[in-house]
């Protein structure tokens, strides 16, 4: 959020979008109004009914080259272009969803903005149907309101490879805690980091929900996540 924030500030991008503004060509849009954007990236079809535990929510591009990916269960989404799908929403859960070709940076919540910066950082790579995905990430001190020191990462990820490259100024010595990556449909025997193949132990693969997860990468990247440049690779 607070990277969208920055663009909104740098290029008058919006943080909170219709469904028409990400996906303009597509008219049965234009009545979806209780459903929104964050970013590019990050879809909420929240509950709007007193004691609902289902709503209805479409899901732009379906069958025209998107895939979207539940946020708590981390699977594809199955759905039908261009109609409504119901939606379990039980007391205390909002649907949030991923699009394909998206990558979010993370970090572990705490009691307050100050100590939650302090939780080392975790990646979340949601793979369109190419295989591919990019996503960004800005980072100050969070207070200043011109800050001396700036830090923007980009993130890319194509053939079976995610690659994260900074630049700027400022330093941020949280460590990268560990990597998931969606929408991988081939069983994986290897992962390296940086060249360095990552003990077994700490790569998990789920076939059922296409699912890669990597942890055990602190010790890599105890000079800060984006100290340097950095290449995931899997197969």
């Amino acid at each position: 959020m607070y990277t969208l924030f920055y663009l909104a500030h740098t290029t008058g991008s919006t943080v909170m979008r219709a469904l028409p503004w990400e996906f303009p060509n597509d008219p049965s849009l234009a009545a979806a109004d209780r459903q929104f954007l964050l970013g590019p990236a990050v879809m909420v079809t929240p509950v709007l009914e007193p004691g609902a535990t289902t709503v209805d929510g479409v899901f732009p591009g379906i069958g025209k080259g998107e895939c979207w990916y539940d946020w708590y269960t981390q699977a594809a989404v199955n759905a039908t272009m261009g109609q409504n799908t119901t939606i379990d929403a039980p007391l205390g859960h909002i649907p949030v969803y991923i699009r394909g070709g998206n990558i979010i940076p993370t970090q572990e919540p705490a009691m307050t903005t100050r100590e939650a910066r302090k939780n080392p950082w975790g990646v979340l790579a949601a793979l369109n149907l190419e295989g591919s995905a990019s996503g960004s990430l800005y980072v100050d001190d969070g207070e200043s309101v011109t800050p001396n020191a700036t830090l923007y990462i980009e993130f890319t990820a194509t053939n079976s490879t995610l690659h994260a490259s900074g630049r700027g100024t400022y330093i941020d010595t949280n460590p990268l805690a560990n990597i998931t990556i969606l929408g991988v449909h081939s069983p994986v025997t290897k992962v390296s980091f940086n060249g360095m193949q990552i003990a077994s132990a700490c790569v998990e693969y789920d076939g059922a929900r296409k699912v890669l997860s990597i942890t055990g990468l602190r010790n890599s990247t105890m000079a800060g996540a984006w100290s340097k440049d950095w290449k995931l690779r899997w197969g």
